[in-house]
């Protein structure tokens, strides 16, 4: 690691770790059970002076979205073969077990591992200011399903996406032009027609490399979604295929353990391709 990425991990500590003691929560918004993860609406108190507001009434809370709004997501981390052969053979053994039963043969119960191996446990994202819209994406709602014909496309979706200001995908093109997370890249083809930036996704912790997790953000701006592909597009989609292929090749995952696909609708109007290794289960 570099001492400008060291420097700028140790700051982005000290803020991260300020919001986070001052974060007051107002509610779950939504929970996955099988992603093990789950996300919170809250506010993040003033500072006074070195005192910090402790007031924790759920009921008093002011919450402004775009002001002190915060959405927090907390995500258990997965297990991890590498981390386990640190540990010693005895390393369950400080187990605390709360609840436990047992069927002749079969044992099973609920505890807390003490042993270092499974530090840190859990990954905490946050967003702030949080606007209306960062929380209504996070909320739980209910899912339909939509069949988009051209006409419905023309009238609704593409309205919607034309509309959306620049400032919300302003943190892609932090990372397109390397002023945030440039420790992190991967690998980089810097073709402005065909050429892209592959990192880690902000869902896998770098380490596990059956949980591999990659996105490429490719560095034109005029292609926001699948609905703008067109066959022009090949020698793009192309590359990325073959040279994903190579990059990954750094975490001892080979070519045919790769799944690359697009979302639709996508979680912002930036094209950019998700790279996982196809033993990683994601919804």
């Amino acid at each position: 690691m570099s001492p400008n990425a060291a420097n700028n991990s140790d700051s982005s500590k000290v803020v991260i770790d300020s919001l986070l003691g001052r974060f007051r929560l107002k509610e779950v918004l939504n929970e996955d059970t099988s992603s093990k993860t789950i996300w919170l609406l809250g506010s993040i108190a003033e500072e006074t002076g070195n005192k910090i507001d402790s007031s924790f009434d759920k009921t008093t809370i002011d919450l402004v979205p775009g002001k002190n709004a915060a959405v927090v997501t907390l995500e258990r981390l997965a297990f991890s073969s590498q981390q386990i052969g640190t540990c010693s053979t005895s390393f369950l053994a400080s187990t605390q077990i709360f609840t436990a039963e047992n069927n002749d043969i079969y044992s099973w119960s609920t505890g807390t591992l003490h042993e270092s191996a499974f530090h840190p446990d859990t990954r905490v994202a946050i967003i702030y200011p949080a606007t209306q819209k960062h929380i209504d994406k996070h909320r739980r709602q209910q899912r339909i399903w939509v069949r988009e014909t051209p006409e419905l496309y023309r009238n609704v979706t593409k309205p919607f996406v034309d509309s959306q200001p620049q400032s919300r995908i302003q943190w892609v093109y932090n990372i397109l032009s390397k002023q945030v997370e440039s420790e992190h890249i991967v690998f980089e083809d810097p073709d402005s027609e065909n050429g892209f930036i592959i990192l880690p996704d902000l869902k896998w912790d770098a380490t596990n490399a059956e949980n591999m997790y990659l996105v490429a953000i490719v560095h034109r701006r005029d292609i926001r979604s699948l609905r703008d592909l067109t066959s022009k597009h090949l020698p793009l989609l192309k590359n990325i295929r073959d040279k994903s292929a190579i990059a990954v090749g750094k975490y001892g995952v080979s070519p045919e353990q790769l799944r690359l696909y697009i979302h639709y609708q996508p979680s912002y109007y930036h094209f950019h391709v998700h790279i996982t290794n196809i033993n990683f289960e994601s919804k």
